[in-house]
């Protein structure tokens, strides 16, 4: 069986990828294409306290100096395959590909393509699949034959009407998988109609979207109406069913020369197959004032959000960004921020495929209050460097633990919550010779539960010292070599901490064709990841891409 999944997982490795280009504006270097890549686990991108900014690399007239602040809205969709690729791609090229594999069965497929229509019509069409299939140690210590792959398949259309765009889109997703076995579980039987070996959750999105585009028009708009649709078969604890969200989202603003005033907004309605589960509504609204120059970049705003489901209400919060910009290339910024996240099951699903509901229904978190204050800046040709710090007040907010030696699955809880963080950035570029990148974050959780014991065990996976660093170098034209060390310390010391080493290479053959390697977890350390996988001790892929 797995013989056959191997095999079929190369033969579709040219059918399912996806597109993932992003074109390098460095003003210092000539646009090349560089095929980099990040570790097994990034904890810190799953962690919403710190501030998302971008580096100030051009002179202060042309500068786009948004630090717009990591969001605190649902999860994004994190891939669970072994290496993540970052691509920098010549604007020229329409059409990528990729594909890679290595031992467990490890597997990362992508394809995609820019297509021109008309001088008024756009499409973007992209695949892609990853996944494995090979054997770890699970929680209870025992040996598991591991198996998830993830395909998803999506379009997005644009029109351009005279003053409006017209978009149309969305995706399909599969993800299929195989729960680890409890103790006293057949191991020997996981292929057969037992729900414990044939997981299989599907998740989709349709959507509608209308923007203007003439800014002579007296008000600024953008909306989007669409559907997300989940169903998982085979759960545990939850009756197997579908979920579906309609959802109406956008943007109305007016803009005076350097102020402007607008309402930002978001609906969306949660209704289940299964009785188990309760329907909701939320309401969110963000009424907002905004002033910039070439010197300040303040918002000024509040978020009123309405929940209708079990425990009703609304919420309150702030909407205050600040940022200053002095000598050319340094920004201070500030904010006073907050908002919902809204819990569904496929935003649970995109923390781990392994959970369980402590309950019959999930509570949205609040953010009541999300604090930072930063410093990033340019000084000198190639130097980067970030400062922040910050606090968070979370209502509701969500925990998960792993199951115990008789489980399968991880259970989700719902506490309130805050954090202290403070965060240190650094990266250096030598003429795309050498470069270096050092991150390093520490949190201060409280889970504010009066039981020790409890409190021990939600906070178990969150990271308390978080550590990246990667160093790489061009000994030769079209030859790039990285390598990379990543260190997570939990709370509480209930679990080890990731600690993984890896190392990497590509190669350009051609103008447009280049192949890879990255070897992970270079120590072969036993660990937990952070959305509940137990870590592939050392593991490789290689592979190739194309552009055309």
């Amino acid at each position: 069986m797995k013989k056959k999944l191997v095999i079929l997982s190369i033969g579709m490795l040219p059918l399912l990828a996806a597109h993932a280009q992003e074109q390098d504006t460095t003003l210092v270097r000539t646009v090349v294409v560089e095929n980099q890549y990040n570790p097994t686990v990034m904890d810190a991108s799953k962690i919403n306290v710190l501030p998302k900014v971008e580096e100030p690399t051009v002179p202060k007239t042309h500068i786009d100096y948004a630090t717009s602040l990591r969001p605190v809205s649902a999860w994004n969709y994190q891939a669970m395959q072994p290496i993540v690729k970052d691509w920098k791609a010549d604007a020229a090229y329409r059409g990528y590909f990729c594909a890679g594999y290595g031992n467990n069965g490890n597997v990362d497929a992508r394809l995609g393509y820019l297509w021109d229509i008309s001088k008024k019509d756009r499409l973007n069409v992209a695949a892609s699949l990853d996944g494995w299939n090979g054997d770890l140690t699970d929680w209870n210590e025992e040996d598991w034959t591991s198996r998830l792959y993830n395909t998803r398949i999506g379009l997005d259309y644009k029109h351009a009407f005279k003053k409006t765009d017209l978009m149309l889109g969305g995706y399909y997703r599969s993800q299929v998988f195989n729960y680890m076995p409890p103790k006293y579980y057949d191991y020997d039987n996981l292929s057969s109609e037992t729900s414990y070996g044939r997981q299989h959750q599907t998740m989709a999105n349709a959507h509608l979207g209308l923007a203007s585009t003439d800014e002579a028009m007296p008000i600024q708009f953008w909306g989007e109406i669409g559907m997300n649709y989940f169903k998982q078969k085979y759960p545990t604890r939850v009756v197997e069913g579908n979920e579906t969200n309609l959802y109406v989202k956008g943007n109305v603003w007016k803009a005076f020369n350097t102020q402007g005033v607008g309402v930002a907004f978001d609906f969306n309605n949660y209704s289940y197959s299964m009785g188990e589960m309760e329907d909701a509504t939320s309401l969110e609204l963000n009424p907002y004032y905004k002033y910039e120059s070439e010197d300040w970049r303040i918002r000024l705003g509040a978020h009123v959000d309405w929940w209708g489901g079990m425990d009703d209400g609304v919420n309150f919060s702030p909407d205050v960004n600040v940022e200053y910009v002095f000598s050319d290339s340094y920004v201070f910024y500030a904010k006073a921020d907050g908002g919902r996240e809204n819990k569904s099951l496929m935003g649970l699903t995109d923390i781990t495929p392994y959970w369980t509901l402590s309950h019959s229904y999930i509570q949205p978190t609040y953010v009541s209050l999300d604090a930072a204050l930063g410093l990033k800046a340019s000084p000198a040709n190639g130097w980067w460097f970030n400062l922040s710090g910050g606090y968070q007040i979370r209502e509701d907010d969500l925990f998960w633990i792993l199951g115990n030696a008789g489980s399968s699955y991880v259970s989700f809880f719902q506490g309130k919550s805050n954090v202290f963080y403070g965060n240190a950035e650094l990266k250096y570029d030598y003429k795309d010779l050498f470069d270096l990148a050092l991150q390093a974050t520490y949190y201060n959780w409280d889970s504010k539960s009066s039981d020790e014991y409890e409190q021990k065990w939600v906070l178990a996976l969150k990271p308390e010292l978080e550590i990246n660093a990667e160093v790489g170098f061009k000994p030769m034209q079209g030859l790039r070599v990285k390598a990379g060390y990543e260190y997570v310390k939990r709370c509480e010391d209930v679990y080890d901490p990731i600690s993984n080493l890896y190392a990497g290479a590509d190669y350009a053959l051609l103008k447009n064709l280049s192949i890879f390697a990255q070897v992970n977890n270079l120590l072969n350390k036993e660990y937990v990841r952070y959305d509940a996988y137990p870590a592939q001790k050392l593991n490789f892929l290689a592979g190739l891409s194309l552009q055309f």
